[in-house]
């Protein structure tokens, strides 16, 4: 995958990071639990295909790789937050 072709699904990601956000922010003000499980699998998919594509953009010796791993630091932390504001709604602690 040459660079060109790899923004393509760098962008897709983005875009579903973007939905993935706006369900995590709807379903912590509305409490709405479709959309909270809409957020985990939209975040643990990013996370999961992000990583998967910049193992295969290193892999190939793509500079883009290392956006692909900026992506994934950067869903993780938010992902992160998002569980711990899920915890803290359950109240799991």
């Amino acid at each position: 995958m040459d660079s060109r072709n790899g923004l393509i699904p760098f962008g897709l990601l983005v875009l579903v990071f973007a939905f993935t956000f706006v369900f995590c922010l709807d379903s912590l003000s509305a409490q709405n639990t479709t959309y909270m499980v809409l957020a985990v699998i939209g975040f643990v998919g990013a996370l999961g295909a992000s990583l998967l594509l910049g193992l295969f953009a290193r892999r190939d010796g793509e500079a883009l790789s290392l956006w692909y791993f900026i992506y994934v630091l950067i869903v993780g932390i938010i992902f992160i937050w998002y569980l711990t504001r899920l915890g803290t709604y359950f109240k799991f602690w």
